[in-house]
């Protein structure tokens, strides 16, 4: 399994150097963003002590150019508090992580700890590429005792603990607040889709600013749709679609195709806006985003942006919001310093000192005394954002953190992308027809992946 995965990992890297498939694309990246700090190494993991006897500690993490100051200082202070172990820091934007990590891995050269998306987890987990953390927990090494159940249970796969979340983010609608007031318009905390529909009119016929959440009918999207419901885009185990009736995806496509044929939803390709900062001024009154971004939009727009949860179907049974990791830190499964990386994960999670140079940056920290510690230095905006976590983590306010997506879900996202835009050009104009026969070919997809491993 591993083999097979690393000679995977070696194909991308390979067909990245040659130039093979499209440029990954980071909004929050600079182009500078990939440039180490003065102590790092861009070759990965070394030798495991330096010379005078200390733990060599190899930490790769991606982000913006922000990110990148604020993990500096706070593995700086790591260092102080932790005098046995010299950190070798690493760092990249989103598009160059998913090149450098696969080919430290490729290469056998994969970092003692490394930041995971939730997309990605499964896939490395599996294929033996992240140590288990059971064990650290169980002894208290690794202390989760502030921790809730359900965050420390979002870093697994197939019932054990292989990556630890940076912090708690919600999926939320970001909307301009400005443009209600004036008009004398108001979304309540956790709309229906009814209420947001009636918004959204209202704003298109004042001031021409359309939706762009409910004409996606991307697989982002329509996991929302699933929510309301109970249901998710894969079944338990991941080896089929969650769903079995065409109505869902049907009633998404229906309702993306009524807000284009009534104006209020923008058609596809007709954005002018080249970033989703200049979408919020230009094209569009609100946008599906995550709620530790609301500081970035309030910046980059100028407006009084505000958030609410995820609209919600009328007949829905659950809400759409859902409570997720941010990012994960991960321990290589070969690293021969595990006991140092855990000290330093342990340290990210409950240390006062990591907090109060790296505050809400990955969002919500996991540990409920953290967030104590935290809130009282935060402005006005971190404490909005850690009030509406605070608020969705209600257990009524909220849906359950799904399982980790199959390998094969790159493909299916492509593929329902590509239904979703001929229904939506009218290429396709019997749904029912098409939404079977996506789910057709959406579950032998999966069931050709399963057989591969």
């Amino acid at each position: 399994m591993k083999k097979r995965f690393l000679s995977l990992l070696c194909a991308a890297v390979l067909c990245t150097m040659a130039g093979c498939g499209g440029t990954p694309s980071s909004s929050a990246a600079p182009s500078n963003s990939s440039t180490p700090s003065a102590n790092s190494s861009s070759a990965g993991k070394e030798a495991s002590a330096t010379s005078n006897g200390q733990t060599t500690l190899n930490i790769l993490w991606w982000g913006s150019q922000t990110r990148h100051d604020l993990t500096t200082k706070m593995l700086e202070k790591f260092q102080e508090l932790n005098p046995d172990i010299e950190v070798v820091m690493d760092y990249s934007d989103w598009g160059g992580y998913w090149t450098k990590l696969p080919a430290q891995v490729a290469g056998g050269q994969t970092p003692d700890v490394f930041q995971m998306d939730y997309a990605y987890l499964s896939q490395y987990a599996n294929n033996g590429v992240l140590a288990e953390l059971d064990s650290y927990i169980a002894d208290g090494s690794l202390n989760m005792s502030d921790v809730a159940e359900n965050i420390i249970k979002s870093g697994s796969v197939n019932g054990k603990v292989y990556a630890i979340s940076t912090g708690t983010n919600a999926p939320v609608m970001l909307y301009r607040n400005d443009i209600l007031e004036e008009l004398n318009l108001s979304l309540p905390m956790n709309p229906t889709m009814s209420e947001y529909t009636a918004v959204s009119k209202a704003v298109y016929e004042a001031t021409g600013l359309r939706d762009t959440f409910i004409v996606d009918c991307s697989d982002v999207i329509f996991r929302q749709h699933l929510r309301n419901y109970g249901l998710n885009l894969y079944n338990d185990d991941a080896t089929a679609l969650g769903f079995d009736d065409p109505k869902y995806l049907v009633n998404m496509w229906k309702l993306a195709l009524q807000a284009q044929e009534e104006g209020w939803g923008l058609m596809p390709g007709e954005g002018t806006a080249v970033s989703a900062f200049d979408s919020m001024v230009m094209d569009a009154w609100s946008r599906f985003q995550n709620s530790n971004e609301l500081q970035a939009y309030r910046d980059s727009t100028g407006k009084d942006i505000r958030m609410v949860m995820l609209p919600s179907m009328d007949d829905g049974t659950t809400p759409a919001t859902f409570l997720k990791p941010a990012m994960f830190w991960c321990v290589g499964a070969d690293s021969n310093v595990k006991d140092a990386a855990i000290r330093f994960i342990d340290f990210f999670t409950n240390s006062p000192e990591c907090f109060d140079i790296v505050g809400i940056e990955r969002a919500v920290p996991i540990s409920s005394k953290m967030r104590e510690h935290v809130t009282p230095s935060l402005d006005e905006v971190g404490k909005e954002v850690v009030q509406f976590i605070d608020y969705v983590s209600q257990p009524d306010k909220s849906s359950p953190l799904m399982n980790a997506d199959p390998e094969v879900h790159q493909t299916i996202g492509e593929l329902m992308s590509q239904y979703s835009e001929q229904v939506r050009y009218g290429e396709l104009t019997d749904l029912e027809a098409a939404a079977k026969q996506f789910m057709e070919e959406a579950n032998k997809i999966i069931a050709d992946g399963v057989k591969a491993e």
